[in-house]
């Protein structure tokens, strides 16, 4: 709904720059992802996944019915751990190719639909955004989020615009859109684009996509009722996210897909800019259709989800990941848009690119320090230890650094039974209030060590530090940056 798309430049589609771009945009990815992969520890949610890809493919799928995700990404990386293990390296790879794979599949979206130039520009904005490097060196389902929404958008456009239907494009939407609502519930947002894309633009097509979305229903049947059931439980019970905080939270979310707050001014001013053209000269374009869905794209995910959260609270980035095609290709269009002197048009684009360029973090701090933390208690202990750690469900966090032989122990087929075991035989015990103190038999031992990392656990009037530091002599106390804390006490 632009006056003008981006018009044609010296990007030409024979141009060598042109040939050899795809190769160079992958090469770039991959070795800018790579350079930092290892550097932070494995934390947050990483060693639920990692723990999980471990079970069978049926245990991974019945567990997994209880929590917020669908299987699909832990499916993946259970058969990636069968070949290459659980170590850092390995376990962060799968996520990043799937990042490094994303500009890619931006770039061919944008050169198809949009043109050459579009391509280029969106999807080296994508390669510089803050937010896929994040999640390349992350071990969850974004990376392939953010893949999968791209490539189930680049074939429903395939399919809408053409007059004949291939067979392979056909097969090709109902696999990557059925893989993509496995990968993420999410990804129902973007079959409802493309259903309300359908109903403004190719009504003439909708048997056609009947067919395709009637497939897609097919192969998610036997998840169907898992989806209800965690749908209904965020409605009725809310999630563990806070509402947003108002125009503050609309800013932010901006900030992270613009790397840096002089980038997000610079946005919103073509953004808004564009927007009041619009209005004031309401021409229709001849690619108007594309251009409206990328529109609606963004807008619903940035906005419309803005006041979804406050009733239903969703509004974090790696959520709205799938948004970030949308919003680089909507700059490129902008951009464009308002700047029709190719000259001005040029060097917009370039201030754009260079201060993403500039601006991207490569190695993402994700404030997770667990690691050497670990390897103290390992040094301190000995055989008259007791090492406590709260609260219970950091099992799995604690146990990939402590021993990962105890980590892998998912023979049983239940969640952290074995590993509780195997940590409780070494002296080390899981805990969230006072009262399990007394299964770990504390006056058996000289010396306890208690490793506080929830927010309740780490605080100096919780239940359970308070009772240890009544009944024992404590001599040692750290509280470290990220709130957790570590206790040394002497028994009497």
């Amino acid at each position: 709904m632009f006056k003008t798309l981006l018009k044609s430049t010296n990007f030409s589609s024979k141009s060598k720059i042109v040939i050899w771009y795809p190769l160079i945009l992958l090469l770039y990815n991959l070795i800018s992802k790579a350079l930092y992969l290892t550097d932070r520890d494995i934390g947050l949610d990483e060693p639920f996944t990692i723990y999980h890809a471990q079970f069978s493919f049926s245990q991974i799928v019945d567990i997994l019915k209880n929590y917020n995700n669908p299987p699909l990404f832990e499916l993946l990386l259970h058969y990636w751990i069968k070949l290459f293990g659980i170590s850092p390296q390995s376990v962060r790879v799968l996520p990043l190719i799937f990042a490094s794979l994303s500009p890619l599949a931006l770039y061919y979206f944008g050169k198809r639909f949009f043109s050459v130039k579009t391509g280029i520009v969106s999807s080296l904005l994508l390669s510089f955004s803050y937010i896929p490097v994040y999640f390349a060196h992350d071990t969850r389902v974004y990376s392939l989020f953010l893949l999968l929404s791209i490539i189930s958008m680049h074939y429903f456009l395939l399919l809408s615009t053409e007059t004949k239907i291939r067979w392979g494009v056909f097969v090709t939407f109902i696999i990557s859109t059925s893989l993509l609502i496995y990968a993420h519930y999410f990804g129902f947002f973007i079959l409802f684009f493309q259903i309300v894309y359908l109903l403004f633009f190719c009504r003439h097509l909708v048997w056609r996509f009947a067919a395709c979305y009637g497939g897609i229903l097919f192969f998610y049947l036997p998840h169907l009722y898992p989806l209800l059931m965690r749908a209904s439980d965020s409605v009725k019970a809310g999630t563990w996210i806070e509402p947003p905080s108002g125009i503050e939270s609309l800013y932010n979310m901006l900030w992270s897909f613009s790397n840096f707050p002089f980038i997000t001014v610079l946005c919103i001013c073509l953004l808004v800019f564009s927007l009041v053209k619009f209005l004031r000269r309401p021409l229709f374009i001849n690619n108007y259709k594309n251009t409206t869905l990328i529109v609606f794209w963004f807008l619903f995910a940035y906005i419309g989800m803005f006041f979804i959260s406050f009733k239903v609270p969703m509004y974090i980035t790696r959520y709205l990941i799938y948004a970030l095609p949308a919003y680089y290709i909507l700059l490129a269009i902008c951009i464009n848009y308002l700047f029709e002197n190719i000259i001005l048009n040029r060097i917009i684009l370039l201030v754009l690119l260079v201060s993403f360029a500039c601006t991207t973090e490569l190695n993402p701090d994700k404030h997770q320090y667990i690691a050497s933390r670990v390897a103290v208690i390992r040094q301190l202990k000995d055989t008259s230890t007791l090492i406590i750690v709260a609260p219970q469900d950091y099992i799995a966090t604690f146990a990939y650094h402590y021993n990962r032989a105890f980590f892998s122990e998912v023979n049983d087929g239940k969640e952290y039974v074995l590993t509780d075991s195997l940590l409780q035989n070494d002296h080390v015990y899981m805990m969230n209030e006072a009262f399990e103190l007394a299964k770990a038999h504390p006056e058996n031992f000289k010396k306890i060590l208690y490793y506080g990392a929830g927010a309740l656990q780490a605080n100096a009037d919780s239940p359970l530090l308070k009772t240890l530091s009544q009944k024992y002599n404590r001599y040692y106390f750290e509280k470290f940056s990220d709130g957790h804390v570590l206790s040394i006490f002497k028994v009497k």
